[in-house]
Order: C-alpha cells, then structure tokens, then sequence
C-alpha cells in the first residue's frame, strides 16, 4: 500500500450547485429537442437510402 500524499485531501464543499436539466433549463430542453429531432430525420434518411440499394 502507498503512503498517502498529504498535498491530496478531499475538498468538500459547503454547498451544493443545482444540477443543470432539461427540466430546470428550459432553453436547453428545446436545444435537445431540435437536436433528437435532427437525428431522427437523418435516421431515418440513411435507413431509406440504405433500403433502396
């Protein structure tokens, strides 16, 4: 077992920061969900191209 470095310690902080979400973020929720509906549209045109080949 290594001896433990005393530089390192845990650093705990005295509060806690909100996590960002969709559901506290509003203008990230629609970015979200532009972006999945971009996805789903190229999907869904790779898997016709492949199709008709």
């Amino acid at each position: 077992m290594m001896p433990k470095d005393p530089k390192i310690t845990n650093h705990q902080t005295n509060y806690e920061s909100p996590v960002l979400t969709s559901n506290t973020n509003k203008e990230l929720k629609k970015k979200i969900k532009d972006i999945s509906q971009q996805v789903l549209k190229r999907n869904y045109e790779l898997y016709k191209a492949l199709e008709n080949k």
